[in-house]
């Protein structure tokens, strides 16, 4: 899933209050921001739940959504468009 238009703030404030509702808002919000929701939410909600992060949304270089989170200027995960999760030290937390 390719998506071309931007990742507004409000879908990314959207995505962060998602980690504490079901599965469906969380399914929703990923699906806003051009991430495909895997089965299993839990990586994704683990790393949207550590205290103080920000959300960035970019594009890898084939066009897909990558959304960073990082705490401060510091990354800590990445969420791929595929649902997978990749924290910083690169432990691969979902496929």
């Amino acid at each position: 899933m390719c998506v071309i238009r931007p990742a507004t703030p409000g879908a990314l404030d959207r995505l962060g209050r998602a980690a504490t509702q079901g599965d469906r808002e969380l399914d929703a919000a990923l699906a806003n921001l051009g991430v495909l929701p895997p089965l299993d939410l839990d990586p994704i909600r683990a790393c949207l739940n550590m205290s103080e992060i920000r959300l960035v949304a970019e594009l890898n270089r084939d066009g897909h959504r990558l959304i960073t989170v990082c705490e401060r200027d510091r990354p800590l995960a990445w969420i791929h468009h595929d649902g997978r999760v990749v924290m910083a030290d690169h432990q691969l937390l979902s496929a």
